[in-house]
């Protein structure tokens, strides 16, 4: 019996030796990341990586917002149009709308300024 408890405990720590050696390889492999600062207009910074976060992230506010109103939709035909189910997701689809405005005039600002430094070149 202890010998079985012996050869059990050594396979288990085989097994974590093993899976640490390859986190650290991994972990050793890996491609530094690098970090835009999407608050930055300054010259350091990929204007058009920041254009392209801020589009993409409005874009995805808008989905929200498109699929929040259809539920608002089907709200107001099972619960009626006093519910506080469809004044909910008419406001937060509302609140999407609005913050993926606000992202588009982000990156058209970052846009704007990729463009006047393109022409100062």
């Amino acid at each position: 019996m202890n010998n079985l408890l012996r050869a059990t405990c050594s396979h288990h720590v085989g097994w974590s030796v093993l899976i640490l050696l390859g986190s650290f390889a991994a972990a050793g492999c890996a491609q530094p990341v690098q970090t835009v600062d999407t608050a930055s207009f300054g010259p350091s910074q990929d204007q058009q990586a920041i254009v392209g976060y801020y589009r993409a992230e409005a874009m995805v506010l808008k989905e929200k917002a498109a699929a929040i109103a259809e539920s608002a939709v089907r709200y107001e035909k099972l619960f009626g149009p006093e519910s506080d189910w469809v004044s909910g997701a008419q406001q937060l689809s509302q609140y999407y709308a609005v913050a993926a405005q606000d992202l588009e005039r982000r990156a058209e600002a970052y846009e704007e300024a990729a463009r006047g430094r393109q022409r100062r070149r």
